[in-house]
């Protein structure tokens, strides 16, 4: 078996018993799209759809991306929540450094995330779209948009 479709399977079993109530079609997605993102290092569909382990042409396969990510029945806030809290679970009773970072996403948005800094990486815990304001935010109000 190769690796790729073993880290398939180790994705979605760990989603089914996060998220027991979804359908297995969604978490079948959900682990190719884990899958991908992880193992192609882009966000760019026709690299992610490259790198699983399933037989089609890319145009179909990124079809079948886009088509779940469009679907309103996935609801960010519902599939990341276990993951969020499993990371801060695993950091329990350690020193951990959190990012808070507030970047610019288009016309007057604002991205604020608060992050776990893990290996050179910031893994996401929260995050929120602002209408913002020009130039550089301060910390003490990148905190207030978060209460």
């Amino acid at each position: 078996m190769s690796n790729n479709l073993q880290y398939y399977y180790r994705v979605q079993n760990q989603l089914c018993q996060w998220l027991p109530q979804e359908r297995v079609t969604r978490i079948r997605n959900m682990a190719l799209l884990i899958l991908g993102l992880h193992l192609s290092r882009t966000v760019h569909m026709a690299l992610i759809v490259r790198k699983w382990p399933v037989v089609g042409k890319d145009p179909s396969l990124v079809n079948r991306l886009r088509r779940f990510l469009d679907n309103r029945r996935v609801v960010v806030r519902q599939w990341y929540h276990p993951i969020a809290c499993h990371l801060v679970q695993h950091f329990a009773g350690r020193q951990i450094r959190l990012v808070i970072d507030c970047t610019k996403v288009g016309f007057n948005y604002r991205l604020m995330t608060i992050s776990l800094a893990y290996k050179k990486r910031t893994l996401p815990l929260v995050w929120s779209v602002h209408r913002g304001r020009k130039g550089h935010t301060t910390v003490e109000a990148q905190l207030a948009l978060f209460k």
